[in-house]
């Protein structure tokens, strides 16, 4: 989609300071959040473990009966919790997302961590 931002995952650099590692996922933000009390324009999330998955429950659902294709569906609340652990901000940061980010971070971290390989 033309309006989307780019996902950035090639290059190792810093997020707030903090070196990113080659499977984190960077965020570009269209709008700015505060995290820990000071703007950011992007956000980093690191891999989940299953450890993330039993704090926060399966943030993704997908039904392969359903169809053709298979359907995916949020856990609203779940994707809310595991952005913030994965990203290492309070829930407050995830809150004040703009809804494109919101979506466009779920269908990322979806897509890169949760969906099998087929």
């Amino acid at each position: 989609m033309a309006d989307e931002p780019e996902v950035k995952t090639d290059e190792p650099k810093k997020v707030n300071g903090v070196e990113v590692a080659s499977t984190d996922l960077v965020i570009p933000l269209r709008k700015k959040v505060i995290a820990h009390g000071e703007e950011v324009q992007e956000l980093k999330f690191r891999e989940p473990t299953a450890g993330d998955i039993e704090v926060c429950g399966t943030p993704v659902m997908i039904d392969f009966l359903t169809g053709e294709q298979p359907k995916m569906t949020f856990e609203t609340k779940a994707m809310f919790a595991m952005m913030s652990r994965l990203a290492g901000v309070p829930p407050s940061t995830i809150k004040q997302l703009h809804p494109k980010d919101w979506g466009y971070a779920a269908l990322a971290l979806a897509h890169r961590f949760f969906i099998p390989e087929m």
